[in-house]
């Protein structure tokens, strides 16, 4: 249109005024060459970084974050998971608004009476432990608000009012109580008068709880860019983003992967399981010897369930009955030779790893410990659990292939879904058989700790002795685990084949304990039901123990105690069955009920079993107010549970609506517990 113009003019101009007009021109499209390459510079530039998707966190200047919003991420976690949720959000915040200050808090050491009242934005990841409970690190939290929620109640106050709040919670449906706790802290948030800017998310553990929190995510970005968190419009290589069509960041895979633990060789020793913290717990446990193992199973038995005992004598461990140990097991020693045969690690080789200035890694608990590097695979992390997508992405950083890079990457992108849930989830493929399977992928030792093998987690085991008869030893009753896997892989149970293969008076554990509520009434005269198949009798033999001790010391005599218990055949997986027939003759045990499922051509079942006892059951809760106790597997539990309710109705003559509501009554009075998994 301009040049039209001037060629128009140009011919009924005198030639001075041609001059004019084409010298103007060259000095615009001058300007306007200039402007361009400017721009290209500067696009240029932000291209050229390199790309870091560990990179510290990119939040502006110190100026800009006194301006901004500040967003606190609060996790409850138990297994790692919500943590590293917790830090992922965190971090992505300070990316996408750089005004804005993020940062992830532990719940149970962030000052929650003090700071949450004059929280801005608060985010929780929360996850639910065991039958519907807070995990251990949530529970102080948890009590909190309700102990708010119950003064508010009573003079109307209202002390969050001021909060806006976000939960994602997580959890697992094959449970009963899919992830509790977190819609508990909704509920609560909700009572105390914050406001939900975000509908609440659920993560299935039992699905892609991965695709889950990806989905919760992306409708987090939508409410915050509504309370006018001003995304930044272009973000360059150092945040790992670039904008795809629709304006959307998408997070790329880094050309190298970077290293985010000094690795410093050192000489010499030291102890794995030394910790600074006088306190016994998860993340400071204590080794102890291995007093005495046996088989509980007998000879005819194809399959192994292990009797253990921990020497807790000369630490400061100490129990109740229904407590749980937490114990750190090796990985097997067959798996651990492969791994470092793969990743061309020298296992007899001593090191020290610690954070980098600038690591968004969580404290690790062998930072900083001198160990051999057989040692920091064997304990440390986690060889047999799928790998998750941040691993594949890690792995795909190191992978020297392109056509091995690529499928890593696509498995971990959101197009890769279908194929990640079949490849890795549905088929069990362990992180292992990955690293095989990409042999182009050659992690450096610190990358492999730090991002893609999971810290191996401790496994929890109901106690299963009672302190008044044994104060100085815990008892353990394992369920040998070991199977073949979807892809022929031969698994074999992290803690339940140490335990297997553990020597009496040689073999040490590091091992803490975790409190629990399930505990027997505080009146020995109370009645009690109890249903326990197989290694579900763990506690029980506790309790057994217990009142046999009680009996001992006079006083109040023993209220009725009835048994349900089951395995496949009387001959060959009846555990404790000396023990049991003994206190059965001594009265400790009122009543034992066994259902031997293949002992006969029909399979029976304990549920079996309370259902043609439906009436002495309903008497023992109904009218004696028996506390009843369910340990063992959740769909056992699920199949009790329905039972349960059945009874209620036709021996009570109750509607289903209260038969539950007397169930939730057990429950809130104590009277209903249940340890399943």
């Amino acid at each position: 249109m301009f040049g039209t113009a001037a060629s128009g003019g140009a011919s009924s101009m005198e030639p001075t005024g041609v001059v004019h007009v084409n010298l103007m021109f060259y000095v615009s499209a001058l300007v306007v060459l200039t402007s361009l390459g400017a721009l290209y510079v500067k696009y240029a530039a932000s291209k050229s970084k390199e790309y870091d998707l560990y990179a510290p966190r990119q939040n502006g200047t110190q100026e800009q974050q006194a301006e901004g919003p500040k967003v606190s991420v609060l996790f409850g976690t138990q297994t790692g998971t919500a943590e590293r949720f917790a830090n992922q959000i965190s971090e992505e915040i300070n990316e996408r608004y750089p005004k804005v200050k993020a940062a992830a808090y532990d719940i149970e050491t962030y000052d929650h009476e003090n700071k949450l009242e004059a929280e801005e934005l608060a985010l929780f990841c929360v996850a639910t432990y065991g039958d519907g409970e807070p995990t251990d690190s949530a529970l102080n939290f948890t009590t909190w608000m309700g102990d708010l929620v119950s003064k508010g109640e009573e003079d109307g106050s209202m002390p969050l009012k001021g909060l806006k709040y976000g939960v994602f919670a997580l959890g697992n449906k094959q449970y009963e109580h899919y992830c509790a706790c977190g819609k508990l802290v909704d509920r609560r948030l909700k009572a105390l008068g914050a406001t939900q800017v975000i509908e609440r998310g659920e993560g299935d553990d039992d699905a892609n709880i991965e695709d889950d929190f990806a989905a919760w995510k992306e409708k987090l970005w939508v409410e915050l860019d509504n309370l006018g968190y001003a995304a930044a419009t272009k973000m360059n290589g150092a945040n790992g983003h670039h904008a795809n069509g629709n304006g959307v960041a998408v997070k790329k895979t880094p050309s190298k992967a970077p290293e985010e633990f000094s690795v410093e060789k050192v000489a010499g020793t030291a102890s794995l399981w030394r910790f600074d913290k006088a306190e016994i717990g998860p993340n400071s446990p204590v080794e102890v010897p291995v007093s005495e193992r046996r088989e509980l199973h007998t000879s005819e038995s194809d399959r192994s369930c292990i009797h253990a005992e921990l020497d807790i004598s000369g630490t400061n461990l100490s129990y109740e009955t229904g407590d749980h140990v937490g114990i750190f097991a090796s990985n097997p020693p067959e798996l651990v030779s492969e791994a470092l045969k793969r990743l061309d690690y020298d296992g007899k080789s001593f090191v020290k790893l610690t954070a980098k200035p600038g690591s968004k890694l969580s404290k690790l608990m062998f930072e900083g410990k001198a160990m051999s590097i057989r040692d920091l695979v064997s304990y440390f992390l986690d060889l047999q659990s799928p790998p998750r997508k941040e691993s594949l992405l890690a792995l795909a950083a190191c992978a020297s292939d392109p056509k091995e890079k690529a499928r890593l990457e696509h498995l971990a992108s959101k197009e890769g879904r279908d194929e990640y849930r079949s490849y890795i989830l549905d088929d069990l493929r362990s992180l292992l058989e990955v690293l095989q399977a990409f042999p182009s992928a050659k992690p450096s030792l610190g990358v492999f700790a730090a991002r893609i093998a999971p810290k191996l987690q401790p496994r929890f085991y109901s106690i299963s002795s009672s302190p008044l008869k044994h104060p100085k030893s815990i008892h353990i009753s394992c369920a040998l685990v070991e199977g073949d896997s979807p892809t022929g892989r031969y698994h074999k149970g992290v803690a339940s084949t140490w335990l297997s293969r553990c020597k009496p008076n040689s073999s040490k554990i590091a091992v803490f304990v975790r409190k629990s509520n399930f505990k027997l009434p505080q009146k020995a005269e109370a009645p009690i039901i109890m249903i326990g198949p197989g290694t579900g009798f763990a506690p029980f033999r506790g309790f057994l123990q217990e009142r046999e001790a009680q009996a001992s010391m006079g006083g109040a005599g023993l209220g009725e105690a009835h048994l349900y218990f089951g395995c496949r055949s009387r001959t060959k997986d009846f555990i404790y069955e000396d023990e049991i027939m003994g206190w059965k003759e001594s009265d400790v045990l009122s009543m034992l009920n066994c259902a031997f499922s293949r002992d006969q051509a029909k399979k029976v079942y304990v549920q079996d079993l309370i259902k043609q006892r439906a009436q002495e059951f309903y008497r023992l809760i109904g009218e004696e107010k028996a506390s009843l106790y369910i340990c063992g597997d959740k769909n056992m539990a699920k199949d009790v549970n329905l039972v349960l309710h059945s009874i209620i109705q036709q021996q009570g003559g109750k509607t289903s609506s209260e038969a539950e509501g007397m169930i939730k009554d057990m429950q809130t009075e104590g009277r209903y517990m249940r340890d399943v998994w």
